[in-house]
C-alpha cells in the first residue's frame, strides 16, 4: 500500500498514551515536547503520581527537554481522548480494551505499540466480546518506535528513534485516516505495510527476547553483576541460536503467505547496523551498547514475548505442518523455569483465524 507522507495534514492535537512504563514515558515527552496535548493513563496510580502532581516528564538522550504533559491519571474516564497510543505490554492488551470499550467509538484511532502477534486482532475481538458494534480504526506497529529506558518514575532516557517501523491497519483502508491524524513528530518514523499479519509476523522481540534471557539466568539473578543485555548477554552461540529461531519464524510466515525480513535484515534497515551475520550486526548496533539487562527474569521478554510471540508461530508451525523445534524448546524452557504454561496463556490462533488479513 503507498501512503503519500506529504498528504494535508488533519493531524490530531492529542493523544491519550495507555501505558506509565519505558515506552509510554518516552512517547509522552517525545510528543508533548513537539506540541502534542498528551494526556496519560497508568494502572498503577502510584507509579505516576509524581507526574501527576507536576505534569513533568524529565527526557534525556536524542531527545531533550522538559516536557510538560497535560493530566495523568489512573482512572481512564479522567484521560481517554480519541487518538489512543496503547504503549504497555500486549500481555495488558486484552484487560485494556475491556476498560476502553465503553468510550470506543467508530471515528476513535487505537494504535498498539507494538501489537506483538495478533495484537489488532485479539483487540477487535475483545471489543466485540465488549458489546462494541462498531469498531474503532485499530492499527498495530511492528515494534515501539523508541529504543529507551525509563529511569525513574518521571525521567526516561531515549537511546534511539527507530527508522521505518512497520505499521498496519485491522481493516486495510483504515491506514489512511490513521496516518492523517498521526502527529508529524511520529509519523514519519512509520512505514505502511499492507496487512496486520505482516506486523505481526514481523515481530522481532520474540527472537531477541526471550532465548537471552533464559540463557543468562544466573547473572540477571546474580546479585553481584550487571551487564549489558545485548552486548553482554547475546554471544556468538546465542546469537547464531537466535538465528535458528528466527528461520523457524519465516518459514511460517511464508507458508501463510507473508514473508518477513529477518531479524539481521531488521537491524540493518531500522538501526543502519552491519556486519555478516546477526551477531555482528548486533555488536555494531551503537543504539543497544547502553541497554541493561533486566533485573528478574519475569519480565517482559518472558511473560510477554513467549506467550504473545513465540507460542503463536508454534501453533501455527503445527496447523501448517512446519518444524519449530527450537520455537519449541524455548517455550518449554520457559514453562518449566518460570513453573507457567504459558501456552494455555498465549495467543493460539489458527491459521483459518487470520487467513483474511493476508
Amino acid at each position: 500500500m503507498v501512503y503519500d507522507m506529504e498528504r494535508i495534514n488533519i493531524e490530531t492535537d492529542r493523544v491519550f498514551v495507555c501505558g506509565g512504563g519505558h515506552q509510554g514515558l518516552s512517547m509522552s515527552a517525545h510528543l508533548a515536547l513537539n506540541g502534542i496535548k498528551v494526556n496519560l493513563w497508568n494502572r498503577t496510580q502510584s507509579h505516576i503520581q509524581e507526574i501527576c502532581d507536576t505534569k513533568k516528564i524529565h527526557c534525556d538522550g536524542v531527545v531533550n527537554g522538559v516536557a510538560m504533559i497535560e493530566s495523568a491519571n489512573s482512572c481512564i474516564d479522567e484521560v481517554i481522548s480519541d487518538f489512543v497510543m496503547v504503549t504497555t505490554p500486549s500481555d495488558a492488551h486484552i484487560d485494556i480494551a475491556k476498560k476502553i470499550a465503553p468510550y470506543v467509538h467508530k471515528d476513535m484511532v487505537i494504535v498498539l505499540n507494538p501489537g506483538r502477534t495478533f495484537g489488532a486482532i485479539e483487540f477487535a475481538n475483545t471489543l466485540k466480546e465488549c458489546g462494541v458494534k462498531e469498531l474503532p480504526h485499530i492499527a498495530e506497529t511492528q515494534t515501539i518506535v523508541y529504543t529507551c529506558r525509563k529511569k525513574n518514575d518521571n525521567s526516561v532516557t531515549i537511546f534511539a528513534l527507530k527508522e521505518n517501523v512497520k505499521i498496519a491497519a485491522l481493516k486495510g483502508s483504515d491506514i489512511e485516516y490513521i496516518m492523517d491524524k498521526m502527529p508529524k513528530c511520529l509519523k514519519k518514523y512509520f512505514s505502511i505495510s499492507d496487512s496486520v499479519l505482516s506486523t505481526s509476523l514481523a515481530n522481532v522481540g520474540m527472537i531477541l527476547h526471550c532465548a537471552p534471557v533464559l540463557m543468562n539466568i544466573g547473572w540477571i539473578e546474580s546479585e553481584q553483576v550487571d551487564f549489558k543485555y545485548y552486548y553482554d548477554g547475546i554471544s556468538k552461540s546465542v546469537a547464531d541460536f537466535l538465528e535458528k529461531l528466527d528461520k523457524e519464524r519465516q518459514e511460517v510466515a511464508l507458508k501463510i503467505g507473508c514473508p518477513v525480513e529477518s531479524v539481521k535484515e531488521w537491524l540493518e534497515r531500522t538501526y543502519d547496523a552491519t556486519g555478516d551475520n546477526l551477531y555482528e550486526c548486533i555488536r555494531n548496533n551503537e543504539s543497544y551498547r547502553q541497554i541493561d539487562a533486566p533485573e528478574t527474569i519475569k519480565c517482559r521478554y518472558i511473560l510477554e514475548d513467549v506467550p504473545n510471540g513465540l507460542v503463536p508461530i508454534e501453533t501455527l508451525g503445527k496447523e501448517l505442518g512446519i518444524s519449530t523445534d527450537n520455537i519449541t524448546t524455548i517455550i518449554d524452557l520457559a514453562n518449566s523455569v518460570l513453573n507457567t504454561d504459558f501456552r494455555k496463556k498465549g495467543r493460539r490462533f489458527s491459521y483459518y483465524s487470520v487467513k483474511e488479513y493476508v
